[in-house]
């Protein structure tokens, strides 16, 4: 475990909480805001993907750090965004809806937008047709592959490119590339792989503003590729646009971003609060915390525990996670565990209301206002 450890909970508190509870420190969360900070000189080239965070409370610490610009996956993050945004009298954010919204969907867009005048919305866009469905008052983003072969538009097919930003006329705002499958474990083949695609990227910016059609903006990298991206100086560079990256998972923190990694000098804000719930065999723990409570990439990645690295995650149910005693003693029966979750994002979304905690101190419990989808609007 790479990271700093979570501050202690207080014995008295932590006995008063019924398990399992997600817990999420503010005082952590505003110091991975600030190590972010550090390594993109300010605001100017950061647009976090909001989907990780999900906590009103938790957005806050973004509008109060000076950020304005932001991506999400959802309508209701969008929503819920906003009037943070508004709450925090900062209502002249820009939020880009990052994902293919369709119908009804690019109507909630439009909603969002009237309801809240004073904030940029856009959305994305992989054709001219896609264009001509998304309303007048949304800007839009081209969806460009950089290899992921999940959404967009290869960023060798520039005349398909060009068409795009020509049919979006003044809403053209920039070009947006998100490399997830950019997490090689050699981090020197990564930022190799990584920068031999955003010097196709720069081509592509470049033949647009030949064109007529200069981005903006160009949105890369997510968690595992934002280091790299900071340091490719054609992004840094881009005549007439600004080069943003917009790692999410960074907020909170987890076991998978400590893999993709390990320099990032961030703390584990999201912790999860479990108790045994039993100790079948010779050598298994079985805590209450299972699928519905945290989500883990795989047997081995489910969870850490605290202060017991002997406990090794095996497997998982809807309500247990069974972790195997390779050394030390069993914990008791009802004894408390804090799980580091494996993937932190979903473990998120898992929840309805989370503690807020300051350092340690419990300061309050918040609702996971922009978890889940609106199924009708």
């Amino acid at each position: 475990m790479a990271a700093s450890k979570p501050t202690p909970l207080d014995p008295d508190l932590a006995e008063r909480i019924l398990t399992p509870a997600l817990l999420i420190d503010l005082g952590a969360a505003r110091r991975n805001i600030d190590a972010v900070l550090s390594l993109t000189a300010g605001p100017a080239r950061w647009r976090p993907h909001v989907k990780t965070a999900k906590v009103p409370e938790v957005l806050a610490l973004y509008a109060q750090a000076g950020i304005r610009r932001f991506k999400c996956a959802t309508p209701r993050e969008a929503e819920v965004l906003a009037a943070v945004l508004e709450a925090e009298s900062t209502p002249s954010g820009d939020i880009l809806l990052a994902h293919h919204v369709h119908g009804r969907g690019l109507e909630r867009l439009s909603e969002l937008s009237a309801r809240w005048p004073a904030v940029t919305f856009s959305t994305l866009a992989e054709s001219v047709e896609q264009v001509v469905e998304i309303p007048p008052e949304v800007g839009v983003f081209v969806d460009i592959d950089l290899g992921m072969a999940r959404t967009g538009i290869d960023v060798q097919e520039g005349d398909e490119v060009r068409a795009i930003a020509r049919a979006a006329g003044d809403r053209f705002r920039g070009l947006h590339a998100y490399d997830g499958h950019r997490h090689e474990a050699d981090l020197e083949e990564r930022s190799r792989r990584i920068h031999s695609s955003y010097d196709d990227l720069v081509a592509l910016s470049g033949a647009l503003r030949d064109a007529g059609h200069s981005p903006s903006e160009v949105v890369t990298a997510g968690t595992p590729a934002f280091p790299a991206a900071l340091k490719h100086i054609g992004l840094a560079t881009l005549p007439g646009s600004v080069h943003r990256v917009s790692p999410g998972t960074v907020i909170y923190h987890d076991l998978r971003s400590v893999e993709q990694l390990p320099d990032l000098k961030a703390e584990f804000a999201a912790t999860v609060l479990t108790r045994v719930a039993s100790l079948p065999g010779a050598n298994r723990v079985t805590c209450d915390a299972g699928s519905k409570s945290i989500e883990g990439t795989g047997p081995d990645r489910i969870a850490e525990v605290l202060d017991h690295a002997h406990l090794v995650a095996r497997g998982q149910s809807e309500e247990h996670t069974i972790f195997e005693a390779t050394g030390s003693a069993r914990p008791a029966r009802g004894s408390l565990l804090r799980l580091i979750p494996g993937h932190v994002c979903p473990t998120v979304n898992l929840a309805t209301h989370v503690l807020l905690l300051e350092d340690g101190r419990l300061v309050g419990r918040a609702e996971v206002a922009a978890r889940g989808h609106e199924a009708l609007a």
